[in-house]
């Protein structure tokens, strides 16, 4: 979006969520261009507020791509006021015809299938680590995380970090190394390569 609105074009961009900046919200330790990730989406998303070709719609959707550059959008206005004004439309939907499409719709961490993994105290990693950095929750006292790939150590740490004692870190690669997986060792977390 910043490069594009840097080059003239009009530009809209749309996040789901009330914030702009998705897992970047919860990240802790990573660094853009000599800043931390938070720091960095904000600077982006005020550069990007003041310039007049930038509409930035928070709380919407898209939903659909469409033939010919065809973007479906629904921005919820007010679902999220406890009282919304009178007679204010509680959404609206967007046809936009774009020139170039951008899809940048993230990561989705994939989960263990298993009985039971639906019950309370089972979630994803990167929901613990979202909900300890950018809510301020712990999500409990004792966890185990399951992984295959490097992610889940910068959870592990920061939950340790945070007071949660880690069991272990069961990871499904055979082998484990990396600069995560090292610092995790350092802290005294248990890994358990070849595991699940």
């Amino acid at each position: 979006a910043l490069a594009a609105a840097g080059s003239g074009a009009r530009v809209i961009l749309c996040d789901e969520t009330a914030e702009f900046g998705g897992s970047l919200l919860a990240e802790t330790s990573a660094l853009i261009d000599g800043q931390t990730a938070l720091a960095w989406v904000q600077q982006g998303i005020a550069s990007l507020a003041k310039n007049n070709r930038v509409t930035l719609l928070a709380r919407t959707t898209a939903f659909g791509y469409f033939p010919h550059n065809l973007i479906g959008l629904n921005q919820r206005l007010s679902d999220h006021l406890p009282r919304p004004p009178e007679g204010r439309p509680r959404e609206r939907l967007w046809q936009v015809r774009a020139r170039s499409v951008v899809l940048a719709t993230g990561a989705i961490e994939r989960p263990l299938v298993f009985p039971g993994n639906d019950r309370p105290g089972i979630l994803l990693a990167g929901a613990a680590h979202t909900y300890l950095n950018r809510y301020g929750v712990r999500v409990g006292t004792r966890a185990v995380i399951v992984t295959s790939g490097d992610d889940a150590y910068q959870a592990a740490l920061d939950l340790k970090n945070a007071g949660v004692e880690i069991g272990a870190v069961a990871d499904l690669r055979p082998e484990v190394a990396g600069a995560l997986p090292d610092a995790a060792r350092r802290a005294g977390i248990d890994i358990l390569p070849g595991s699940t």
